[in-house]
This record gives structure tokens, C-alpha cells and sequence, in this order.
């Protein structure tokens, strides 16, 4: 295969790899938008669309490994771009697995609504949170993490190092975020906090731990952004720049 060939090949690889990111975070999106209207149809959609991210995903990897398999010997950045590219999809693919599973938690807590909606509440230190306040938490840090993957995915079209080792940083913003959610939601049900609340709610806690299991899958959001980053760094400048970033952690 000539040069000229494998460059268009990378070039449609590449654009396949953006259009999974795309699949993602339209899926993310949908996913809060769901979480904050309540909206079980968009929910479902996101569910439906989940096999369309697999089924991409599939096709990257398979583009990867035909090109992994020429004959001809490949430049090591190219090399180092196929193997990330694996890696890469799977970060993507789990990610939009996280959306929808986001909203099959929405349907799941659908029938466990109180009868005057969100009521459970509680007092930390002088800040009284409820389950509503902590949905707005989680709205927040499904914002951050929406950010996050949308430089990540920026970075790697442009091969933007620099950019990539910021959004490797930001992932502990997002992680204050979920960990702020998480005390808050825990403080509800915690102690004196949860015996009236379940008295006169007793779908209370089944609600907020749904909305933890919600806040965790956002937070795994970044998590996957920070290994994307770690490739895109690897792929431009190769191991040994990847070891020394990862230890500086």
C-alpha cells in the first residue's frame, strides 16, 4: 500500500474515531437532559442509540487491525496511533455505555417519585442539601464532564499535546465535583437524617442510591477522557514521555 493510500486510510480511521466521540457525548447529553426533565422518552433513546456507539466501535477497530495487518512495515508514530486507536474506542464505547446505563437508571427510578416529588433533605454543617440540591450537583458535574470529553476529543483531532496534559489535570475537578455530590447525598441518609426521612418517604433511599450509582458513571467520564489524553500524549511523543507524565501523578 502506498503512502498516499495508508494517509487517506489514517485520515478515514481518524474520522471514525470522531464521529464515535460525537455518538458519546450527543448520548451524555441526551442523558442529563433526561435526568433533568425527567423525560423517560429521551431516556429510551438514549438506550436505543447505544448499539449504533457499538456498532461504530466495532468498525474502528476493525479499520485499526487491517492496517495493523499490512504487510507493509509502518513509522512508528503510525504504529503507535493504531494501537491507540484500540484503546481509544473501548474509552469511548464505555463512556456511552455510562450514558445509557445513566438512563436506564431513569427509568428505574421513575415509579419511585414521591407523590410531591424530591423531598428527602438534611443538614451539613450550616448548608441544608436535599435530594434536589444534589441533583443540581450532578447536573453540574455532568457539565464538567461533558466539557472534559469534548477537549479530549478536540485534542486528539488536532494532536494537541499540550491540551491534552490540561485535560488530563482536569480530571481532579471533575472528582471534587462527584466527591462534593457523594458527601452530600451520603449526609441525606446518614444517622439521625435517614429514620424520618424513610418514615415518611420509603422510597428515599432507594432514590439516592440510584443518584449516586448516577453521579459515579459521570465521574467515570473523566476517567476515560484522562486515558484518551494518555494516548494522544504516547501516540505524539511515544513511551517513555507517557511513563514520565504518568509518574508525575
Amino acid at each position: 500500500m502506498a503512502r498516499s493510500t495508508l494517509d487517506r486510510e489514517l485520515q478515514e480511521l481518524d474520522s471514525q474515531i470522531q464521529r464515535l466521540g460525537a455518538l458519546v457525548d450527543e448520548a451524555l447529553d441526551k442523558s442529563l437532559q433526561a435526568l433533568a426533565t425527567g423525560d423517560l422518552a429521551q431516556a429510551g433513546m438514549v438506550i436505543e442509540a447505544d448499539s449504533t456507539i457499538d456498532s461504530l466501535r466495532k468498525t474502528v477497530e476493525e479499520h485499526a487491525i487491517r492496517l495493523l495487518t499490512m504487510q507493509q512495515p509502518l513509522g512508528g508514530r503510525d504504529l503507535r496511533y493504531l494501537t491507540s486507536a484500540l484503546a481509544i474506542a473501548g474509552d469511548l464505547e464505555r463512556t456511552g455505555d455510562g450514558a445509557a446505563g445513566i438512563a436506564q437508571i431513569l427509568l428505574r427510578m421513575a415509579p419511585l417519585r414521591s407523590g410531591d416529588g424530591i423531598v428527602s433533605t438534611a443538614t451539613t454543617g450550616d448548608t441544608q442539601v436535599s435530594e434536589a440540591t444534589a441533583l443540581r450537583g450532578i447536573l453540574e458535574l455532568g457539565r464538567e464532564a461533558r466539557r472534559v470529553l469534548q477537549g479530549a476529543m478536540k485534542a486528539l483531532a488536532e494532536r494537541d499535546v499540550k491540551a491534552a496534559r490540561y485535560i488530563w489535570e482536569e480530571d481532579d475537578v471533575v472528582d471534587v465535583r462527584y466527591h462534593l455530590v457523594r458527601h452530600d447525598l451520603m449526609a441525606m441518609m446518614a444517622g439521625a437524617h435517614a429514620i424520618p426521612t424513610l418514615q415518611n418517604d420509603s422510597k428515599a433511599l432507594q432514590r439516592v442510591t440510584y443518584l449516586l450509582w448516577i453521579a459515579h458513571k459521570l465521574e467515570r467520564v473523566a476517567d476515560h477522557c484522562t486515558n484518551i489524553c494518555e494516548r494522544l500524549v504516547f501516540t505524539v511523543e511515544g513511551e517513555n514521555e507517557i511513563i514520565a507524565s504518568s509518574e508525575k501523578q
